[in-house]
């Protein structure tokens, strides 16, 4: 009775298990046992409000489902349980500017490929980049189908139709110099942010982790950073992949952020963190996430032209950790850990190029 996870053996997805009175259902949850755990919690208070669907679909009058009516189910019950929040949200905002307006009140089982179709190329041809569309409706259908309301998803495989109207951008860099040349200008000009900026280029972490690390995460003992929590768009989540991991300090910020600590206002608590009381590495003058487009823009973009470097992307000082790591010599398998990516396979695909040396080692071995 009640509720109960289940991991199937095959795909390695979670299951939320309900049994209440006589009545069962199942929702997938996805790979994610964190994930899971908090959705079924999730169903446990619906299951005291008498909230649960126990049909999972099947009471439905299938044949005058609306894509409108669906979405919005979709959305309350499914993405915002699987989903992180900034990835339901955007499903959320691509259905009211995209398919909303088209779909609304259109039945479900009357959208099919070619509806799909002529859509999406209605969107490029007014010069979006359709692949996010194309991927939340396919999410869509595919609950659909999961609940036999429509029996196949008519945005399936549709990726290789519509490819990316731009080349991708080849992944930027700076030189160990030309990162040292930018400290020195921070340092001088943003006082307030060297250290932050000396963490992202010692550490690879994305800003959203950055912004959301706090003094509990900061293992002086260890010498390690342990990343459990990303800030972004006013809401507090975990790292991405819901996947804690720990990063190696090196000496030099290992002392920057000792000195930090000692020097720290011990009053100033995160009030925006509800589940636990903790204080930021980064506040601003509250004790609250610095705001990071201020940063972007405010400190960052105009570093880089005082110090005459190109203009990166501030999640391009992630792309430069993993390239100098990578130059001087350091194994593929341990950047692969720091970065924190889900395989090998990524790293090697976004990085395998920063190694000259191992290569031209290699290729010698055939004289």
């Amino acid at each position: 009775m009640g509720v109960r996870l289940y991991q199937q053996k095959t795909s390695g997805d979670w299951y939320v298990w309900i049994n209440h009175k006589g009545q069962r259902t199942s929702r997938k949850i996805g790979p994610e046992k964190g994930t899971a755990i908090k959705a079924a919690r999730k169903f446990r208070e619906q299951l005291a409000l008498g909230q649960v669907d126990f049909t999972n679909g099947r009471g439905l009058d299938k044949d005058n489902v609306t894509f409108g009516g669906f979405f919005k189910e979709y959305i309350n019950k499914v993405a915002k349980h699987r989903l992180k929040r900034n990835s339901w949200y955007s499903y959320q905002r691509i259905a009211e500017l995209y398919l909303l307006p088209e779909w609304k009140n259109k039945k479900l089982k009357s959208i099919n490929r070619q509806e799909v179709k002529r859509l999406l190329l209605d969107k490029q041809g007014n010069g979006l980049c359709v692949q996010n569309i194309r991927i939340c409706i396919s999410a869509v259908f595919a609950e659909a189908v999961e609940r036999e309301i429509v029996l196949v998803n008519p945005a399936h495989n549709l990726g290789r139709f519509f490819k990316k109207s731009k080349p991708q951008k080849k992944t930027q860099f700076l030189t160990k110099e030309q990162v040292t040349g930018l400290l020195d200008v921070i340092q001088k000009d943003e006082p307030d942010y060297y250290d932050l900026v000396l963490t992202a280029f010692r550490t690879g972490m994305r800003l959203g982790e950055l912004v959301g690390l706090a003094w509990d995460s900061v293992n002086f003992d260890t010498k390690q950073i342990i990343v459990q929590r990303s800030y972004s768009h006013d809401h507090w989540d975990t790292p991405k992949s819901h996947k804690v991991r720990y990063i190696d300090m090196t000496d030099g910020l290992y002392k920057a952020l000792k000195a930090r600590h000692k020097a720290r206002n011990k009053d100033l608590h995160c009030q925006s963190h509800k589940k636990k009381k903790i204080c930021l590495v980064f506040p601003d003058r509250e004790g609250e996430p610095i705001n990071a487009n201020i940063f972007r823009r405010g400190v960052f973009y105009k570093s880089l032209t005082k110090a005459k470097l190109p203009k990166i992307r501030v999640h391009d000082i992630r792309h430069t950790y993993a390239s100098l790591l990578l130059q001087i010599g350091a194994p593929i398998h341990y950047v692969k850990e720091q970065l924190g990516h889900s395989s090998i396979t990524m790293t090697v695909d976004l990085y395998g190029h920063c190694q000259p040396g191992v290569n031209r080692s290699a290729i010698n071995q055939l004289d």
